[in-house]
């Protein structure tokens, strides 16, 4: 018997190497990350609109990835919250849309390397 699409993706991991790389990563965010609920990138620290941030979330400056839905609408994005890690994988702050846009301060997480299965397309 056939899986439906859905059952079959649920087994697959987005990423092969995340837990190695962000090893303290909560398992309830480790798994939401893989099953492509939520989505992970990597803080560019050296941007100026990040310097900025900086100022008003002294916290934020361990932070090197940060946690969030790709899948809000732009509309509604000061009603998400965002979830900024170290570089291990530990929560360092929450914070809301409301507050501040990640436009400007992410990119795609160098480190962490998508699963051959996730970015495998069947030949039509």
């Amino acid at each position: 018997m056939i899986k439906p699409k859905e059952s079959v993706m649920q087994d697959i991991s987005k990423y092969v190497n995340l837990q190695e790389i962000v090893p303290k990563l909560p398992n309830v965010l480790l798994h939401s990350i893989q099953g492509d609920c939520l989505e992970i990138r990597e803080i560019d620290s050296s941007a100026a609109k990040f310097q900025s941030i900086l100022e008003r979330f002294s916290v934020l400056k361990d932070a090197k990835y940060v946690i969030y839905s790709q899948y809000i609408k732009k509309c509604e994005h000061r009603h998400e919250m965002f979830i900024f890690l170290d570089h291990e994988g530990r929560s360092l702050k929450h914070i809301s849309g409301r507050e501040l846009a990640l436009y400007g301060i992410i990119k795609p997480c160098g480190a962490i390397k998508l699963s051959e299965e996730y970015t495998y397309h069947e030949a039509s």
